[in-house]
């Protein structure tokens, strides 16, 4: 399989290379803007997003993905960072080849974004690319106020405020709920897996990463992973899973124990990212695991 990285703010990982309509091109475009894609969708195209599995996951910028398959201008690929029980080798799905660039050079030394979104100034160009919240990217090096980094598209500079060199660190489950806290408000996106939406698993997702822990994509492996906890010793940060039939029937929905008997979680489509009591709710009767990833 050939390796690429994404050239685009944040890529849609489609099901097929039919999914993707009218309403989606500004962000099957590169470049992509993802601000007006989501800005312009109404609540019929976001939920259609769902209902007609159109969307399986998002890819950020300078991601490296696996071409699997082309067929025209569409690439099939598989993401190793995001794990899944559909394909051993990593999330598999169709990505327009304009989106996709040649890979970068491996380093150890990499700058990470850490505020919600950042403005990459890609150096000669006056190019100017938004990126999200973990986006991660080669570090060349520094002056005052930037960090140089390599991109997909050449030199770029982010800056400090927003930006950081990445260490491995595995923190608590209190600061998992601080870096979710910033995203309290955001729109509910099926598939999302950037701060311009996630849905549930890519809030649980990417709120470990942003922790030092890499879990699976999607909330049903989530839920046979980790540490099992009993609710009465669930601590901030450990994870709620909730399944159909009275918590019975298959995995349907994660979200964060926020303490004292509250979850911080995704809802749905039509929903923001929220806080939320669990009594006397559809999900206090579906609970059926807790997980702890953290340590």
């Amino acid at each position: 399989m050939k390796e690429s990285v994404i050239a685009v703010s944040v890529a849609n990982l489609w099901t097929n290379p039919a999914s993707s309509r009218q309403v989606d091109t500004p962000i099957v475009s590169n470049p992509s803007d993802p601000s007006r894609w989501v800005h312009d969708l109404s609540h019929a195209d976001r939920l259609e997003l769902h209902e007609n599995n159109l969307l399986q996951s998002q890819v950020l910028f300078g991601t490296t993905v696996w071409e699997v398959e082309r067929k025209g201008d569409w690439v099939k690929v598989v993401i190793p960072s995001q794990s899944t029980p559909k394909d051993e080798q990593g999330y598999p799905g169709w990505i327009p080849a304009r989106q996709l660039a040649d890979p970068l050079p491996k380093s150890d030394h990499m700058v990470e974004v850490r505020a919600k979104q950042a403005a990459l100034q890609v150096e000669g160009s006056g190019k100017i690319v938004q990126l999200s919240f973990l986006t991660k990217l080669p570090f060349i090096e520094e002056s005052g106020t930037a960090f140089t980094v390599l991109t997909p598209l050449g030199r770029g500079r982010l800056s400090k405020a927003q930006s950081s060199i990445w260490t491995f660190h595995e923190e608590d489950g209190e600061a998992l709920i601080t870096y979710a806290e910033q995203f309290i408000g955001l729109d509910y996106l099926w598939g999302g897996m950037s701060s311009w939406g996630y849905d549930c698993s890519g809030f649980a997702y990417n709120m470990h990463l942003a922790s030092g822990y890499v879990i699976p994509r999607d909330a049903s492996a989530q839920a046979l992973e980790g540490k099992a906890i009993s609710l009465d010793q669930a601590e901030p940060g450990d994870l709620l899973f909730f399944a159909y039939d009275g918590g019975k029937g298959r995995v349907h929905h994660v979200g964060f124990y926020y303490g004292n008997g509250k979850m911080l979680h995704a809802p749905k489509t039509g929903k923001q990212i929220e806080i939320l009591n669990l009594a006397g709710t559809v999900y206090e009767t579906e609970l059926c695991a807790v997980r702890r990833y953290w340590s």
